[in-house]
């Protein structure tokens, strides 16, 4: 009975191992599968559509690669996350990573359906939530003349709790019509949001006096958000009431750092709505930090009087007694100021100087960075991302690691790019690798794995050597050598060494304990006697037997004969 017990138990427990191999291999799967590669068009749509399905709703460790550039002519593109409900309220939106990789998504054209009631924010997605977009180059048009209110950012039409990093916008806006309300922008509306590293080329265009309305080269409104390191190299032909080469409203403590603007701006009408070179409107807690527009000020469409009260080389307007501004600069223009209220909100310089060296020691002494251009206006950096190298063992002594043949910290800021990365360490062989960084963060850890030395075989190869030289028959046990040759053990390295000068000593050991057999003789055996197997004694022995006993033998058979005769 306890018998039966015992096989039913192993019975139950082998069924639950079972059960539990699908289930790992299920979780298995689902690590492998939570990186998403694109390549074709047809998988970026999916991808759109599994969005839109909730399936990335909340899930911030979703990765989705952009692989390939992608061709989207004949696309009526709807944005990424569009599914909103009857109030407006969108339902599914992405959260994740979303790595361009460099690549760009070309011929978008979002006129299509720009405007559409259905489609309140728009853009390559609609509305991200604890989201990273990075890498990715968005080129396209938009040309419309359609009313409506929507948030339009060629990248995302809103970024709430975001990040949009290292991406470029070359997309055409123009609309025509007189009663459109929303944003313009790379980013439509930032709220707690950080936009860093990104640029548009992009010209924007509204000729029509319309009502509620931010356009911006990088973000059209910006709340409780940060735009940093980036640049507007396009041009801004606007009458909306906040229009900003990188940001047209900056409100609740937003902050607009090491920016700058060089495109054309061309203010429409009558000088009631706010134009800047930077920002359209700055309000509470706001700041402008290090930033330049060294663009060319159209005024031949502008009809407000003098001094202009709304237009500004810095900021068009001032909604509040309480912004900063630290070492900006704008390009000299007739009548243009910084800021007609905060005139101290920039320095105006030729724009002579500020392709020079001296204005570019100027502005990166105070605190900004820049690289600087010998062809014209300081550009900015690079984007860089903290890459730590975790060095096994643990325990390395003096460990050294060069990038690019410079030894560097660890961690070490470096850019995008294929480093050449070498690494030195006490008793280490010397580790070389190629590493390449990305945005992905999964490349921003480097693990490296040491080898240690070998150890040094030569005294035990030296012990090895002299057991091989003796005559084991010689010795009375040989035994204890021949175990101590067969112990070692080979592949130590140098953190083993004295373990490998043990096996050495172990068998130098075992020969000084040898003893040799002693010499073997029979008792009552004369020395002149021949040792037992000496032949060349034997015959000898035969020869002389022969010649001087010849007589005797002969003697002694004819003995014999004559006894039988008798």
């Amino acid at each position: 009975m306890k018998m039966k017990k015992k096989l039913l138990s192993l019975l139950l427990a082998l069924c639950l191992v079972m059960a539990l191999v699908p289930m790992t291999a299920f979780a298995e799967e689902n690590e492998q599968s939570s990186k998403t590669s694109i390549t074709t068009v047809d998988e970026l749509l999916e991808f759109a559509k599994a969005v839109d399905n909730g399936e990335y709703d909340d899930k911030t460790d979703a990765v989705v690669s952009l692989d390939a550039d992608l061709d989207l002519t004949g696309v009526a593109w709807t944005p990424i996350g569009s599914v909103f409900a009857a109030d407006g309220t969108l339902l599914h939106y992405f959260s994740g990573k979303f790595y361009g990789n460099g690549h760009t998504i070309s011929n978008l054209d979002f006129s299509e359906n720009y405007g559409k009631t259905e489609y309140p924010s728009f853009g390559f997605f609609s509305e991200v939530y604890g989201a990273e977009i990075s890498g990715l180059t968005i080129q396209g048009k938009l040309n419309v003349s359609n009313s409506g209110y929507v948030y339009f950012g060629t990248v995302a039409g809103v970024a709430a709790d975001s990040k949009i990093s290292d991406c470029a916008s070359n997309v055409s806006f123009t609309d025509t019509d007189k009663y459109i309300n929303g944003t313009v922008a790379l980013c439509g509306y930032a709220i707690n949001s950080t936009i860093e590293y990104c640029q548009n080329k992009g010209d924007f265009s509204i000729t029509q006096d319309v009502t509620s309305f931010q356009m911006g080269g990088i973000v059209g409104l910006a709340q409780n958000s940060t735009v940093q390191y980036c640049a507007n190299t396009g041009d801004l032909t606007s009458w909306t009431p906040c229009t900003g080469g990188i940001v047209g409203q900056l409100i609740q403590n937003s902050k607009v750092i090491n920016c700058y603007s060089t495109g054309k701006i061309v203010p429409l009408g009558k000088g009631t709505t706010d134009f800047g070179g930077i920002a359209g409107t700055v309000g509470t807690g706001t700041e402008i930090r290090h930033c330049y527009f060294a663009g060319e000020v159209d005024l031949s469409q502008y009809t407000a009087t003098t001094p202009y009260k709304r237009l500004g080389g810095i900021v068009g307007g001032v909604s509040s007694d309480t912004p900063v501004f630290e070492n900006n600069y704008f390009i000299e223009t007739e009548n243009v100021t910084a800021c007609s209220k905060y005139t101290e909100a920039g320095t105006a310089k030729s724009l002579e100087y500020m392709e020079t060296e001296d204005f570019f020691n100027e502005i990166t002494t105070a605190g900004g960075n820049y690289r600087f251009n010998s062809n014209g206006t300081p550009l900015l950096p690079a984007p860089k991302y903290a890459v730590s190298f975790v060095v096994t063992p643990a325990e390395l002594a003096n460990v050294v690691i060069k990038v690019n043949g410079q030894e560097v910290a660890n961690p070490v800021d470096l850019e995008t790019g294929t480093y050449t990365v070498e690494v030195s360490a006490d008793n280490c062989e010397v580790f070389n690798l190629n590493i390449t960084i990305t945005a992905d963060t999964a490349t921003h850890t480097q693990t490296i794995a040491m080898t240690y030395l070998p150890a040094d075989y030569t005294k035990v190869d030296g012990a090895i050597d002299k057991a091989n030289a003796l005559n084991k028959d010689n010795y009375k046990d040989f035994s204890a050598v021949e175990a101590a040759v067969k112990a070692v053990v080979r592949g130590k390295n140098i953190m083993e060494q004295s373990e490998v000068d043990k096996m050495a000593k172990a068998i130098e050991d075992a020969i000084a304990a040898l003893e040799k057999k002693p010499a073997s003789t029979k008792p009552g055996t004369s020395d002149k006697c021949p040792q037992t197997g000496d032949t060349s004694s034997l015959a000898l022995w035969i020869v002389l037997l022969f010649t001087s006993g010849g007589a005797a033998i002969a003697t002694t058979v004819v003995s014999r004969k004559k006894k039988y005769n008798r």
